[in-house]
């Protein structure tokens, strides 16, 4: 049985992202449930992006980094600070492209977060809780299938520290692909 409205690849992807407003989103979730063919190709798009994301996660430690180079992947580090809007440009000759969040004070820290927002619509595309840092930052692993994902992207570091103190900082990282 085939679809006489089948809902685009694209679409699919940014509803696996989060980045569909509300109401496509009940539409979508609407016509999924009584469509067969979207559904499974819903289901194949979900499964695709779930083991991308595990194939690299996206924050990573500096070992993490040296064994991905190791592997024969690209990469290009860049450093971003809070409050301060800098431009990711992911090069077609890079094959994972490094966001050092810094700017922060980690060295007591016990516990550090990372919420990764939409800018322009708020959506939460990922929030991960107790990720790995160290004094240089936060390193974020951006890969080349997020370009069919929002680009307008907002990162907050929620830093947590056994005496108090708790900080908070925001990282505007507008991304193009090349």
């Amino acid at each position: 049985m085939t679809c006489a409205t089948p809902v685009s690849s694209e679409e699919l992807v940014r509803y696996w992202a989060r980045d569909l407003a509300p109401g496509d989103v009940d539409r979508l979730d609407e016509h999924l449930l009584g469509c067969a063919t979207c559904s499974a190709e819903s289901e194949r798009v979900a499964a695709l992006v779930r083991a991308l994301a595990a194939f690299i996660p996206p924050v990573v430690t500096r070992e993490a980094l040296r064994e991905l180079q190791a592997s024969g992947l690209r990469l290009e580090e860049h450093p971003f600070f809070p409050a301060q809007r800098k431009s990711a440009v992911f090069r077609r000759e890079i094959d994972v492209l490094v966001h050092r969040l810094t700017g922060l004070d980690l060295t007591r820290a016990k516990a550090v977060s990372v919420i990764v927002r939409a800018e322009h619509t708020g959506h939460v595309l990922l929030e991960a809780e107790n990720v790995p840092f160290d004094a240089s930052g936060v390193l974020i692993a951006c890969q080349r299938h997020f370009r069919d994902g929002p680009h307008d992207i907002a990162f907050e570091v929620r830093v947590s520290r056994a005496a108090g103190g708790d900080e908070a900082a925001v990282y505007l990282i507008p991304h193009s692909f090349e």
